[in-house]
């Protein structure tokens, strides 16, 4: 069964009259009027002077802010309840360009989150008629020459250090969540940027969160009663991205992530579909692309480390502008903000701790030392992860580049992007490599299990 969600705060009353199905939808969404349940504070995407936004830019913050609340909204069920049915009605100012590129859309949603969203675009009342509401803002920030999206997390720092070490003038463009552990992460490395190269760099960032503090507000699930996975949180960088490209007239929009998370391949067939991420997949960046272009916007995405690992972008790019404890400074892990530290079990956290590692970077404490001791934590899903990814590593290097294909056929989705396969094959096998250089040496008791795969 269909989850319907309406974004009911910006429906015009002569809709709601017509559609009065609309006002009992599973949940109703509001981020503006005095019975919000949602917070969406775009002033702070403006650091520098404000200028407004259009309408069809605004549009594009509303419908991302919309389809990342309802992704939060609708937990997965388990087994074939995995794939969500989901319905969405948004409220917009330029009904037209919505209407022709719905389509478009519901595929870059799919595309992301493996469920079924179907959206539904209505008109929207006038912005002057909406209680609360704030005129929107962009920056205009005539200095800057790129845009990039600093997230708090090791790739994106690369991303950052990367332009900043060319000499660019990058504006960096934040999200932040309600995740005070993520927020910390990226105020230390906005605030390690802006030391490092004072001159060259600027922020701004948006806070788009759940907010059901108000008396009045609508109801919204509980956190507990939350999807987890935040699939759709990269939809809301692409456009923020891209909104202020867009509005400072900036064409380049820097997304990075690291080769093998870009390739999204599943580390077994059991974690298909929406069990892999394609936060910053090509056909995924390449379809929003289109959007932007059908929107009538120079700007494009990019991610400039599609053919690197982790490990690469510590050693080449990090380690040579930063200390070890500065690159430590972000946060990388899926459990962020529900434990005090990284939890040491996801693949994130795995990833990360075999990249720093494999640079020559020192150990970091996590939660659990799951490398260390792995058959104390047989059973559970840490244990799962890890079995996985040294599996994984060993498949890549023990087949060529065929066999690879022939097991993994999603890799040939990369060339509809213009991405080679090769390139991308190479990028596994120098990550498998790290991935058995790295337990080997360090981990005697992980490295009993990838002799048995």
């Amino acid at each position: 069964m269909a989850v319907t969600v309406v974004q009911t705060e910006g429906l015009s009353p002569s809709v709601l009259a017509r559609h009065p199905e609309l006002a009992v939808a599973d949940w109703q969404l509001d981020w503006r009027s005095p019975r919000r349940n949602a917070v969406c504070t775009l002033a702070d995407l403006c650091s520098q002077q404000p200028g407004p936004l259009t309408d069809l830019a605004q549009d594009f913050v509303d419908v991302a802010t919309a389809t990342y609340l309802t992704d939060i909204s609708v937990p997965r069920g388990r087994n074939e309840q995995w794939v969500r049915e989901v319905e969405l009605v948004v409220a917009v100012r330029e009904l037209d360009f919505w209407e022709s590129v719905a389509d478009q859309f519901m595929r870059l949603i799919q595309l992301l989150t493996g469920d079924n969203f179907r959206v539904a675009f209505y008109p929207r009342a006038n912005d002057s008629d909406t209680a609360g509401s704030a005129p929107a803002t962009a920056p205009t920030d005539p200095a800057a020459d790129c845009v990039c999206l600093l997230s708090g997390g090791v790739d994106s720092l690369a991303g950052a250090v990367m332009l900043l070490r060319a000499g660019r003038q990058p504006h960096l463009v934040m999200h932040y969540s309600g995740n005070p552990t993520v927020r910390s992460a990226q105020d230390v490395t906005s605030k390690l940027l802006d030391t490092q190269w004072p001159d060259q760099s600027r922020f701004s960032g948006i806070h788009i969160a759940p907010d059901t503090r108000s008396p009045d507000a609508l109801p919204y699930p509980e956190p507990d009663m939350r999807e987890p996975s935040r699939r759709v949180r990269s939809l809301l960088y692409l456009v923020l991205g891209a909104v202020t490209a867009a509005s400072a007239g900036l064409e380049e929009v820097y997304m990075g992530e690291n080769g093998v998370l870009t390739a999204g391949l599943p580390l077994t067939i059991a974690r298909s579909g929406s069990l892999s991420t394609r936060s910053t997949h090509p056909q995924v960046i390449n379809q929003f692309n289109g959007l932007c272009g059908q929107a009538g916007w120079n700007c494009r995405v990019q991610n400039p480390f599609v053919y690197q690992t982790k490990g690469e972008l510590i050693r080449d790019i990090l380690r040579p502008a930063l200390s070890p404890l500065d690159i430590q400074k972000s946060v990388s892990c899926w459990m962020t903000g529900r434990a005090n530290r990284q939890c040491g079990g996801c693949i994130p956290c795995l990833l990360r701790r075999i990249g720093m590692l494999a640079a020559g970077l020192p150990d970091e404490a996590y939660m659990m030392d799951l490398l260390s001791n792995p058959l104390a934590h047989a059973g559970t899903d840490a244990f799962t992860n890890l079995v996985d990814l040294l599996n994984h590593a060993a498949t890549v290097l023990a087949h060529s580049d065929e066999e690879l294909i022939h097991q993994f056929p999603r890799l040939l989705d990369l060339t509809r992007a213009g991405v080679s396969v090769s390139e991308v094959i190479a990028t596994l096998r120098r990550h498998a490599t790290e991935v058995h250089q790295v337990i080997t040496t360090h981990f005697p008791a992980s490295a009993r299990l990838l002799e048995v795969l």
